[in-house]
Order: C-alpha cells, then structure tokens, then sequence
C-alpha cells in the first residue's frame, strides 16, 4: 500500500490477511504502513532511530505464541512506542498471562465487529500512542534543555574562573563545539590600533591543529570570519562547497587540501561585548549526531554531517556572548596588572634614581628572592617539603621584593646617599682650619723674625731663622698628621683603636690665633661624627634610614591589594628582622618572621655584598661573600637551610652572568 505517510513513522503489524480490504476505504484516517510480524526488522530500517508508532493487530492465538519475541524486540528498540489491540472477545484477559506489559493494551476488538468500530479503536489506539510520544518528546526537549541551561551556567563559571588567556580561550571555543556537537571550529580574535579602532583579525587557536601558527585576516566580507566580525551578523551556512557565488564572502578550501578535511555545515557567530562591539569571532564547523564521535572523511561527505539549526545557533550565540565577557574582563585584568606592573617599575626607579649608585638593587633581590622561592618548590623532603608557593604567591614576592625599599623616599636624600661620616663640605672646613691655622703659625713666626732683627740686627740672625724654620716645619707636619689621621678616619671603615684614641686628644686641643682667639681643632659635632666606629652613620642618622622599613610598611598598607597579594606589606616588613630578634623594626623572633621575608633578607645582603663597588664600600668575590653569609648564620640573623638552597641552586648564577655580559 503506497498510500500511507511514511515520514510519521506509522505501522499496523496483523496477522489477519483481510484487513488492507476490510479498512481501505477508511484508510485517510489511519494513513499507517501495514506489515506482518514478519517485516518487524523494517521499523528500524525505516525509522532511523526516530520515534516509530506501532499498533499490533493480532489475534490473541497470534499473540500467545509470539509475546516472547515482540517482547524482546521492544527491549532493544526503545525509540518504538507500541500499542495492542487483540483480536478477541470483548471479555478476553488472557494477555494478563504475556510477558507484555499490561498497560500497552489498548482493547478487544472482535473478528465480526462492524469495521467502523474497528477504525475507531485503530484511530484511538494511535491517537493514544501520539499522547505518550507528544509527552516523551515533550519530556525529552525539557532533559535537553535543562542540560544545556546546565552546560551554559558551567561554561559560564569556567570562563569567569579562568585566568590563563590561552587556556580560556581553548575553553571557549570547546564549550561552542561541545554544546553544539561540532566535529572542529576555530577562534579569532579583533585586533585594535592605537585609537581603539579594529585593525585586523587574529586567528587564534583550531581545534584540528592545537599547534597551528597564528595569521591575520582582513576585516571585511571577503573571507566568512572577516564578514561575520566586519557586519557583526552570524553565518549559517549548510554547505561551504554549495555556496551560490553570489555571496560577498567565500569559503577557501586551503585548510581542508592541508589537513585532509572535508568543511560542509558551518555556523559563524560574532563575539560581542556590553557595547555591542565585535571582539572576536567564533567559527564552528561540521555538525553532529553525537559530540564524543569521531567522523571519518568519507562520512564528513555524506549524511553523517547535519545542518545547524535555530536552536544550535541560540545556543552558541549564548556561549559567544558569555565568551566576549570573559574575553574583556581577562583583558581587563591584564590592562590593571600591566598598569599597576608600571606603577611598581615606577616607583622602585623613582626611589633607586635618588641613590644611583644602588640603582637596580630591587629588581635584583626581586629576582634573588623568585628564585629561592622557585627552587625550594622543588624540595620534597626536610624542613621545606611542604613549603610549597603557588604562581600568586611567587607573584606577591616578586611585589614585595620590588617595593621592599620603597620606604626610603621618606629618607632625608643626605642620609640616603651619605658615603662618609663628614660631608664633603665639613671635611673642606677642617682642612680650611689647618690651612688657617699653619699659615697663622707662619705669620706668628714671621712676627718673631722681624721682633729679632729689631732688637738684635744681623748678629746671629742666620741661626735663629734656622731654628724659626725648624719650628715652622714641625707644626706644619703636626697639622698635616692631624689633617691625614681625620681624612682616614672619615672613612666608613672600622676605626682603628689608635686613630680613636688620637681623634679625642685632637678634639681637647685649641689653638691661639695672633689676634688672641681660641680656636678647637676639631667641633663636637665633628668629633662625634669622626668616633663613629663602623659605617658612616651616627645613631640619628642610623635610625632614619632604618626608619625606611616602617615607611615602606605604612605605604603598602594603604594600597588595597588583592586577596592574592594580601601578605606584600608583611614580607616586606620583615626583610630587616633577625632569628635571634635582633633585627628591626619590631625585633621578631624566628617563629614570627614569614619565610619569604627571610628569604629576601638573603637576597638583600647577597645583593648588597657582591655588587659594584660603591663609595662607602668594595664588591666582596661570591665566595667571600658566602662566608660573611654563613657567618650570619652563625650568629642567628638568616635562615642557613634558605641559605643552602640558595647556594646548592645557584639562585644567583642567571643575575650574575648577566651583570658580566653587561660589563
């Protein structure tokens, strides 16, 4: 019978021979496909996994023989919705015996029952069976929805969540491709020029080829990417090779030829962000059945690639609005870390441009302290194996370790960058002193000479202007001593205990000018800067540039960091303190020191032993340097474990070579 509609996926199967007769001149109103018990394997040929309806029409002797079997069919093809009516008496129960369930039993319909009331309970049973398939498909679009309602909000909360540009981006484009079941797609993203107009189109990332190279595309309506970020409007395109030519844009073929691929359905949609700009565009090729399935070349070719639909482009059109947002809040991101990156770079040359000759201190015990760091994350055993820093972390050192001398722009720039106990200018005066001083002798002496000649002429003359020079010359190399003793002195060295002695005899010393004044051969304030015993600092001005520390802690504070880099102002804090609690500012105990902090006061003297010389001190060689290291340890002020590590790893090799290749 050529009559029925096939596309509704209808059967009538019997066993009565007469019954394509009896009904066919009701046969509109059924519109079914009848076959025998026989012809079952047809349903599954013919329905291609749709949903089939199917009405038995058996006799109950029929149905008594062969339940097992339909029973068994119905077990492996669940996509058919079946119904039974028996050809029995009205008052027939047998089937309540059958392995069939008893709720697909529709009714009795008698061999001589008028055909009407048979047509009847035909259309009935079917309409019945539409109910049951309206209600499962019904049930099964809710499933589907509320699975992807489900996908959406989860790509929603990876794509907030991800911080890694590269990886967000490959989630993107696999959230598109998985919600959509396509087989491969491809990224691109808009590029800007300075005035933040779009430039160009990067291609980003291909779902075939993860180590694809990136190239740049035209924004136009040449190419289908270019036209879907120049217009702004998604593609749907059911077969890239059947294009019209009428087109503005057309399909180039040149990846398929390279990687042997077959394009065919293809859905193109804008990413655009909350100003209805196109950020990026995301190209989705080859839909199909099944996600998780993998297409052969042959099958691309044929019917195992379907269309998208309306749904699928809402679908993906949801994804690529989620996508923008993540897109532009990772840029963001990034905007601010590179902005404050240079706010950090800015200070840190600010403070270091007022003493030049520390000038890239910070940045190196940035890099000393991420190195240590680095290196005891490799540690799987003793005092350090579950010390373990994660990229935030290692990111807040590196901040701390930048901004760790920051305080000293609170300094007074004379303390700062004071390389010897005296000014120069308070040295010049000394040595002014002296000058006046032996020219005051000379002038003293000069007056003898003339007082002699008055009284006595020429006689003897000759040997008292000898013994006048003797004189002279002998006070002279007593100021010039003076002078040396005071110059050497004056260096930040260790004064020397004979030098000590001799500075305070000099400073109870006063000398008579010819005109009768008293003048001291050395000022308290001077003397009190020449006795300092190591440095060049006194004790004021010791506890201003240790006062440093407490600024650069006063100022971080104020900065609202985030929850990642919350602890920048304790570690910086710390850097100066000491295990044995001799350190400052706050004289912490081991225990109390974080141990990034002690991380970087190894770096921090490291640093300030072996670079270039500077005025009030000479660049120690490495090994010399370790050992004033070690002795560190020994008197409790750094950590020794951090110290091993940051010599067995060689923390400094990649700083070191570099200042080499600098010079």
């Amino acid at each position: 019978m050529n009559r029925e509609n096939l596309r509704e996926h209808k059967y009538i199967i019997t066993d009565d021979p007469y019954f394509e007769g009896r009904v066919s001149d009701h046969f509109k109103k059924i519109r079914a496909k009848v076959i025998t018990l026989t012809e079952l394997v047809k349903i599954e040929e013919e329905s291609q996994q749709n949903i089939a309806k199917v009405l038995f029409y058996l006799s109950h002797y029929e149905l008594e023989k062969s339940h097992s079997s339909i029973h068994e069919f119905l077990k492996l093809h669940p996509s058919v919705m079946c119904s039974f009516i028996i050809r029995a008496p009205i008052d027939y129960t047998g089937f309540q015996a059958l392995s069939i369930e008893e709720e697909l039993f529709f009714t009795n319909v008698p061999d001589d029952a008028p055909v009407i009331f048979l047509i009847k309970a035909i259309v009935n049973a079917f309409t019945s069976l539409q109910m049951v398939v309206d209600k499962f498909e019904l049930q099964k679009r809710i499933n589907i929805s509320t699975n992807e309602i489900s996908k959406l909000t989860r790509i929603g909360i990876s794509l907030a969540n991800e911080k890694d540009f590269t990886k967000l981006l490959r989630d993107i484009l696999n959230s598109a491709r998985e919600i959509s079941n396509s087989d491969s797609g491809s990224l691109y993203l808009v590029e800007k020029d300075e005035k933040g107009n779009p430039r160009n189109l990067r291609f980003k990332i291909s779902a075939l080829d993860l180590t694809s190279d990136e190239f740049i595309l035209p924004i136009n309506k040449k190419s289908i990417a270019g036209y879907v970020a120049f217009t702004g409007k998604q593609l749907n395109i059911p077969n890239v090779y059947e294009l019209s030519g009428k087109e503005e844009y057309h399909f180039n073929n040149d990846f398929d030829k390279m990687s042997n691929y077959y394009s065919k359905s293809m859905l193109v949609v804008p990413m655009k962000d909350h100003h209805d700009e196109v950020v990026g565009v995301i190209q989705l090729i080859n839909r199909k059945k099944n996600f998780h399935s993998k297409l052969s070349l042959e099958q691309m070719k044929i019917d195992h690639v379907l269309e998208y639909d309306k749904y699928a482009e809402e679908l993906v059109m949801a994804v690529a609005g989620q996508a923008a947002v993540a897109i532009q809040n990772n840029n963001l991101v990034h905007e601010i870390e590179t902005l404050f990156e240079g706010f950090v770079t800015a200070s840190v040359s600010a403070i270091e441009s007022r003493d030049p000759t520390t000038s890239g201190h910070s940045f190196r015990v940035a890099q000393y302290t991420v190195g240590l760091a680095e290196s005891v994350n490799l540690i799987g055993v003793g005092k350090f194996k579950d010390v373990i820093f994660n990229p935030a972390q290692i990111k807040e050192i590196r901040y701390a370790s930048l901004l760790h001398d920051f305080g000293k722009v609170g300094v007074r720039e004379k303390v700062l960058v004071k390389a010897k106990k005296l000014e120069d200018y308070e040295l010049d005066l000394i040595r002014w002193r002296f000058h006046f001083i032996v020219k005051d002798v000379e002038a003293k002496l000069a007056q003898k000479k003339i007082d002699y000649l008055k009284k006595h002429g020429n006689s003897g003359y000759s040997e008292f202007e000898q013994s006048i020079q003797l004189e002279y010359e002998m006070e002279k190399q007593k100021m010039e001593e003076i002078v040396r003793v005071i110059s050497q002195s004056n260096e930040p060295t260790i004064l020397e205990e004979g030098n000590s002695n001799f500075l305070e005899e000099i400073s109870k010393l006063t000398y008579q000018t010819t005109e009768g004044g008293n003048i001291s051969l050395l000022q308290p304030k001077e003397f009190s800067f020449l006795s300092i015993r190591k440095g060049s600092l006194d004790f004021e001005e010791r506890r201003e540039i240790e006062s440093h520390v407490e600024h650069t802690f006063q100022f971080l504070s104020k900065i609202p960091w985030t929850r990642e880099l919350k602890m920048v102002p304790a570690i910086a804090h710390g850097h100066h303190e000491k295990l044995n609690g001799g350190g400052y500012p706050r004289g912490l105990s081991a225990v109390e020191i974080p141990v990034q902090a002690k991380m970087m006061a190894i770096a921090d003297i490291f640093d300030a032993l072996t670079d270039k010389d500077r005025p009030y001190k000479k660049a120690v060689p490495l090994e010399r340097a370790f050992d004033i290291l070690k002795m560190e340890v020994r008197d409790q002020h750094i950590d020794g474990d951090l110290l091993d590590v940051f010599i067995e790893n060689r923390v400094y090799d990649k700083v070191l070579q570099k200042r080499l290749e600098g010079q």
